[in-house]
């Protein structure tokens, strides 16, 4: 009898893509699937895209307000969707005890860098040990740098003229110089005249500019010693100002740790009321638990930090 030949090689199945296309269809939202899968929804429509590419069919089609399965996708999403729910029972079998609400317990937070190095890196240590069953996973990201929709929580950045109506305020800080101890010899302050002697240290974050400082006391940054020493981003100027390099024109808030250990002092006394320059951005009507525990942790932290400045 003669042998059947071999079977052709089975093409390989894009598990990742199809994984991607059954939540979106079962969740009817590209934003949603992001959300339950912990990944952004850009990622979701890269790999919606490579399935589509790899299949050579059209499973979403694009419209105004989202994206709608093709008539061929929804009964390929109908099989999928048994299929996964055989599959999710299966592992669920095998796993160990609550192994499925692993998911569920990430919380995606993105935050100013230097605002997670300097105020949110010291209390990390008690979230942990308040929240043991929350994932919080902290990316360190200006806001011009990343999308607040692909993270459960987002602290931004700027006056109020950009997050007013958006978010809530969360901190808030003066701008004035900070320099280490001995750049004062022996002196309780500085003159503004005086500090124009001293080395300036500028980053590209500061929200004040050493020349706006000066101009706005009458005086010309001109006439400064020598060229600013440029650091970036403003934690590294921070250090260097600790390091006794020079001053720096930055946030009460950045460096209030500095300050209460010794280890900077503010040359100049500044009399301007701080302002809110850290806002918190709402969360959606609905969220996980624990995004709305570690919502709520943001601002009570927020508040005892006021609360402790006021005091000092």
């Amino acid at each position: 009898m003669k042998q059947p030949s071999s079977s052709p090689r089975q093409s390989r199945l894009p598990l990742r893509g199809i994984a991607v296309f059954e939540a979106a269809a079962r969740l009817g939202s590209l934003k949603s699937a992001a959300r339950e899968l912990s990944l952004s929804p850009s990622a979701v429509s890269h790999q919606i895209r490579a399935l589509e590419e790899e299949l050579g069919v059209e499973l979403f089609k694009r419209v105004s307000r989202g994206v709608q399965l093709s008539g061929d996708a929804a009964k390929y999403a109908d099989v999928l969707h048994g299929l996964f729910e055989r599959l999710r029972r299966a592992t669920i079998s095998v796993a160990a005890p609550g192994w499925s609400k692993t998911s569920a317990r990430v919380v995606r937070l993105m935050t100013p860098p230097s605002l997670a190095t300097h105020w949110l890196m010291p209390r990390l240590v008690n979230f942990i040990a308040a929240h043991p069953g929350i994932d919080l996973r902290v990316f360190a990201l200006r806001t011009a740098d990343g999308n607040p929709e692909d993270f459960d929580l987002t602290i931004g950045y700027g006056d109020a003229r950009r997050w007013r109506g958006r978010a809530r305020p969360l901190l808030k800080e003066r701008i004035q110089p900070y320099c280490a101890p001995a750049r004062l010899l022996g002196a309780k302050s500085l003159t503004p005249k005086q500090l124009l002697a001293q080395p300036l240290i500028q980053s590209h974050e500061n929200a004040v500019s050493w020349e706006s400082w000066f101009g706005q006391r009458g005086l010309s940054f001109d006439d400064a010693g020598s060229s600013p020493l440029q650091l970036d981003p403003s934690y590294v100027a921070i250090e260097g100002a600790v390091k006794g390099m020079g001053v720096i024109l930055e946030s009460s808030l950045l460096t209030s740790e500095h300050v209460a250990a010794g280890r900077l002092v503010a040359p100049v006394t500044e009399q301007r009321p701080p302002s809110t320059a850290y806002w918190l951005l709402p969360i959606p009507r609905g969220a996980r638990r624990p995004v709305v525990d570690a919502h709520a942790w943001l601002a009570t932290q927020a508040n005892f930090s006021s609360s402790s400045r006021k005091k000092r």
